[in-house]
C-alpha cells in the first residue's frame, strides 16, 4: 500500500513493523529542552522517561535526567555509566540538534551528524529502536548564491539520516515541516524562522517578499509533531519513514501573510501588507538597491530572512505528508493552520511585549 504524496519506498500501514508489547518500557530523550523535545516530553504517557541533557536541565513527573554530550563518543559518560544506561534503555527518541541553519562554526556538523552517529551507537549497544527526528527539508537544494548558508542545516540532517540508515539498528525516521508554536495556545521553547520574519513586519522593514504569493508555505504546530512522535513510540513502530508535514493543506504565501497583518492590527501594530514580486526581478534589480540602503544590522536580519525563505519554500511545491497515516495510528490530525499560526503569533506578539497597552498608544 502506498499513502498519497508518499515516495514508493515508505511503508504503508500494513507494513510498518512494530516490536513486542511490553508492561512498560524506557525511553531516553535527546533534546528534550528544545522546540520539538520540550513538546515530546509533555506528550509521552506510560513510559519511563529519561532526558540526556547537555546544559539546560528539564523535569516532570517520573522524568530522570543525565548530563552528557551527544557529541561526544558515549555521550562523554564513563563506561560504566554508559552501559548501565545502556541497559535501562528500550527505545531512543532523538530530537537533539543544531537548527540555526545559518552556523558556520562546525556545530552543525558535530551535533547533527557526529552527534547522530554516536546514537546510533548507543541505540545498538542497548539493542533498543531508535527514532530519529530529522527534517521535511532533508532533501533541499538550491540554485545560485541566496540560500547557500541556509542550506548547511538540511545539509547535516540528510548526513544524519545515512548514518541512522546504514548504522543496522532498527529505526523510524520521522521529517517535521517548519515547527510552530502549540496549536492552542502557541506557546514554544524556543521562536524560530518564521516568528523573526513577524518581527520583521512588525517593525516595518519587509516592505516586499521576493517570492510568488501562491507558494506554499509548509508549517506545523508544535504538539501535533509531538503527539505524531508519540503516536509511533507507543505503538512501537520500528520501522518506516514519516512526513510530519502539512502537505497540500499548507497555507498559500499570501494567505500566512495576511494572518501576521491581521494579529499586527488586532494588537494596534499597523502592519502593512508587503508587496510580492517576481524573484528574479528582486535579484537583479531590487535587492542590489534595497539592501545596500538599510543599515548593516537590518540587512543582515532581512539576509537571514530571505535565506530561511529561498531555502524552505521550495518554489512551490508541496511537502509529501504522512499525517493521514498517523492518524490511523491514533494521532492527532492538522487544526486548522490559520488559527494555529494566529495563536503562535499572538503568543510570540505577547512575549515581545505587544498587547492592549500598545493599542491604547497607537490608537
Amino acid at each position: 500500500m502506498v499513502i498519497r504524496g508518499l515516495p514508493e519506498d515508505v511503508p504503508g500501514p500494513q507494513s510498518i513493523g512494530r516490536g513486542p508489547r511490553t508492561e512498560r518500557r524506557t525511553v531516553l530523550l535527546t533534546g528534550a529542552s528544545g522546540v520539538v523535545g520540550r513538546a515530546v516530553l509533555q506528550r509521552l504517557r506510560d513510559l519511563d522517561v529519561v532526558c540526556l541533557v547537555h546544559r539546560s536541565p528539564v523535569s516532570g513527573p517520573g522524568v530522570t535526567t543525565v548530563q552528557g554530550d551527544i557529541s561526544e563518543p558515549m555521550f562523554g559518560l564513563a563506561r560504566q555509566a554508559y552501559a548501565a544506561l545502556a541497559a535501562e534503555v528500550d527505545a531512543v527518541i532523538h530530537c537533539a540538534a543544531i537548527t540555526e541553519f545559518y552556523r558556520t562554526d562546525g556545530s552543525l556538523e558535530a551535533t547533527n551528524i557526529a552527534g547522530t552517529g554516536h546514537v546510533a551507537a548507543f541505540v545498538a549497544e542497548a539493542n533498543a529502536v531508535l527514532y530519529h527526528v530529522s527534517t521535511a527539508f532533508v532533501h533541499t537544494t538550491v540554485d545560485g548564491d541566496r540560500g547557500r548558508t541556509a542550506i548547511g542545516y538540511a545539509a547535516s540532517k540528510s548526513a544524519g539520516e545515512q548514518l541512522v540508515r546504514s548504522s543496522g539498528v532498527p529505526h523510524v525516521i520521522l521529517r517535521p515541516s517548519v515547527v510552530i508554536g502549540d496549536s492552542g495556545t502557541g506557546e514554544i521553547a524556543a521562536f524560530q524562522g518564521l516568528h523573526r520574519v513577524a518581527a520583521g513586519m512588525f517593525a516595518g522593514i519587509v516592505p516586499m517578499i521576493p517570492f510568488e504569493p501562491s507558494w506554499p508555505i509548509d508549517f506545523v504546530p508544535a504538539d501535533i509533531v509531538a503527539d505524531a512522535i508519540a503516536c509511533v513510540v507507543q505503538n512501537q513502530v520500528s520501522q518506516g519513514e514519516f512526513w510530519v508535514t502539512a502537505g497540500e493543506k499548507a497555507l498559500r504565501l499570501d494567505e500566512a501573510v495576511v494572518v501576521a497583518v491581521e494579529v499586527g492590527w488586532e494588537l494596534g501594530v499597523r502592519v502593512d501588507v508587503p508587496r510580492f514580486v517576481p524573484p528574479e526581478m528582486f535579484d537583479r534589480l531590487i535587492g542590489p538597491v534595497f539592501l545596500d540602503a538599510l543599515p548593516d544590522r537590518i540587512r543582515r536580519n532581512v539576509l537571514r530572512m530571505l535565506e530561511f525563505f529561498t531555502t524552505y519554500l521550495q518554489s512551490g511545491q508541496y511537502k509529501p505528508s504522512s499525517l493521514d497515516q498517523l492518524v490511523a495510528l491514533g494521532a492527532r490530525p492538522l487544526p486548522d493552520q490559520r488559527e494555529s499560526l494566529r495563536n503562535t503569533l499572538l503568543y510570540w506578539a505577547a512575549q515581545r511585549g505587544y498587547g492592549p497597552a500598545e493599542t491604547e498608544r497607537t490608537a
